[in-house]
Parts: C-alpha cells; sequence; structure tokens
C-alpha cells in the first residue's frame, strides 16, 4: 500500500510542475485526494474483512454444533440398538423355553389321556363282567330258591370249609337241575374261581391255591348271597376307583390346559415383542447411518470452512502488510 501511495506522489509531483501553475498546491490537493481514498477503500476493506471473519464464526459455531448434535444421535441411536438387540435376544430364548414346556405340557397331556383311555376301558369291561356275574346270582339265587319248595333236600347245608370243585360241583348240579341256562351256569362258574383266585393271591389269608372256600356256612342259596355281596363289594370300589380316577385326571387335563393356554399366550406376546424389536432396530439402523453421514458431513464442512477463513485472513494480512 506504501509502494502504491509513493507511485502515486511522483506522479502527481511529475504533473505538477509540468504545468508549472502552483505546484506545491496541486501536489497537496492530490495528496489530500489519494488519503481519502486509501482510508475509503482500507475502511471497506476492514468493514469486509470484519463481516467476512463474523461470518466465520457463526458458521464454526454452527458447525459444531451440528456435530454435537449428530454425535448425540449417534450415540443415542447406538444405545437403542443395543437395548433392541438384547431385547430380541431375551424374547428369544423365552420363545425357546416356551416352546419346551408347551411339547412337555402336550406330551404329558397325551400319555395322560392315554392311560385315562386305557383305564376307562378295563374299567368298563371288569364292570360288565361283575354285572353280568352279579345278574346270574341274582337269577341263580331266585331259582334255587323256587326248588326249596320242591326238594328241600337239593339246598343242602354247605360247610364251613369245603373245596372250591366241590362248591363248583354242588351249584352246578342243582342249577341243572332246575334248567338255569348253560351261560349263565359259565359265569356262575367262572366268578366262584376268581373269587377263590383272588382269596388263594391274598397274603392275609395265608393259604395256599388248594385252600377251601371260605363262606358263612349255610345253605347254598346263602353261599350265592354271600358271593353276590362280595361283587356288589367290588363292583362298588370298581366305580369309586374309577370315579377316582376320572376325577384325578380332569383335574391334570385341566392343569395342563391351563399351562397350555398360558404358554401359547405367553408365546404369543414374546413372538410380537420379538418381531417389534427386530422392526424397531431396523429403523433405528437406518436412522444411525443417516446421522453417522450428518456428523461426517457437518466435520468436513466445519475443516473446509476454517481452511477457507484462514486463507483469507493470511491474505488479508499479507495486503495490510503490503
Amino acid at each position: 500500500m506504501k509502494s502504491v501511495f509513493a507511485a502515486v506522489f511522483l506522479g502527481a509531483c511529475s504533473a505538477a510542475f509540468g504545468e508549472q501553475t502552483n505546484p506545491i498546491s496541486k501536489v497537496l490537493d492530490l495528496l489530500g485526494e489519494l488519503e481519502s481514498k486509501i482510508i475509503k477503500d482500507g475502511e471497506a476493506e476492514a468493514k469486509a474483512y470484519k463481516e467476512y471473519f463474523e461470518w466465520c464464526d457463526e458458521t464454526s459455531k454452527n458447525g459444531q454444533y451440528a456435530i454435537e448434535t449428530a454425535e448425540k444421535e449417534v450415540a443415542k441411536l447406538g444405545a437403542k440398538i443395543d437395548e433392541l438387540t438384547s431385547n430380541a435376544a431375551v424374547a428369544t430364548d423365552k420363545i425357546a423355553d416356551l416352546a419346551g414346556s408347551i411339547a412337555t405340557s402336550e406330551t404329558e397331556l397325551q400319555n395322560a389321556t392315554t392311560i385315562r383311555e386305557k383305564e376307562e376301558a378295563e374299567f368298563k369291561t371288569g364292570e360288565a363282567e361283575l354285572m353280568d356275574s352279579i345278574d346270574a346270582l341274582d337269577r341263580a339265587t331266585a331259582i334255587l330258591e323256587k326248588e326249596v319248595s320242591k326238594n328241600p333236600a337239593a339246598l343242602m347245608q354247605v360247610s364251613d370249609k369245603i373245596g372250591a370243585a366241590g362248591m363248583i360241583q354242588a351249584i352246578s348240579a342243582v342249577l341243572d337241575a332246575a334248567a338255569f341256562p348253560g351261560s349263565d351256569q359259565k359265569k356262575l362258574v367262572a366268578f366262584v374261581q376268581s373269587q377263590q383266585g383272588a382269596e388263594d393271591e391274598d397274603p392275609e389269608l395265608g393259604a395256599p391255591a388248594a385252600a377251601a372256600y371260605k363262606s358263612k356256612g349255610g345253605s347254598i342259596v346263602e353261599v350265592l348271597e354271600d358271593l353276590k355281596e362280595k361283587a356288589d363289594g367290588q363292583l362298588a370300589d370298581l366305580r369309586k376307583a374309577e370315579n377316582t380316577n376320572a376325577h384325578n385326571f380332569e383335574m391334570l387335563k385341566q392343569s395342563l390346559e391351563d399351562q397350555l393356554s398360558a404358554d401359547n399366550k405367553d408365546m404369543e406376546e414374546e413372538t410380537a415383542a420379538k418381531a417389534a424389536a427386530e422392526e424397531a432396530k431396523a429403523v433405528a439402523s437406518g436412522d444411525l447411518e443417516v446421522a453417522s453421514k450428518e456428523s461426517a458431513n457437518s466435520k468436513e464442512a466445519l475443516e473446509a470452512g476454517k481452511t477457507s477463513c484462514m486463507t483469507v485472513a493470511s491474505d488479508h494480512e499479507a495486503t495490510v502488510t503490503s
């Protein structure tokens, strides 16, 4: 700037001396005009420089704020993604546990149902056999009682201990004489034999298979009534056991079905929770990518702004110095 001023000054002096008209006054005028112009230009440049650097400061602040905001968003989204990943993993573990629980309950219910069906079938068979035996005993007793009026000696007294074979033979003989159906006789014989077998197997009796049949003693009618009483007791016990088994099964079934219902509901909820977590994670991952790019762009813009401002500052300093 000083060299410019000198050149202008020399030019003005040459012009002044060339005209030969009050040269000093003319030079002073030119110097005054030059000084005003230089001052005016300097003020304009200083103002422009000041405004530019105010813009640099504002741009730097905005850039820093944009970077901080983007980095906070990146951190927030990263934490959210970690949380959603954990939620999805927890839901996956719960789904696996529930699947195992459901499979176990279904297997237990299936096994219990199979056992119950077998119990029910055995009960129906046993009930039918006992009811047939009781019916046969009732009819045999009725027939034998009719024989009392015809031939009292036929209904002989039975001692406390007679062989099982003798008991069967005696009953069969009387029933044959009374024209009792053969099929019903077979049912009676089978029932008496089953009773004998049951007593032989009872450890409390302490008797071998060949032991005598123990009755109340008395006529054959009384023996049959004794057998019917035992059959009625067995039928009652059988039905009681069936009711207990049925009740226990229904309780177990209800418990397993309740567990299955609860587990299936939890399975639906956990499956939905896993899907929601994975969907939210996908959205957050997309937002994270955007935020990361914004942070990188803001940093790049800030660095570019700093470089431009420093270049302008350096050029201005060089201009002022010269």
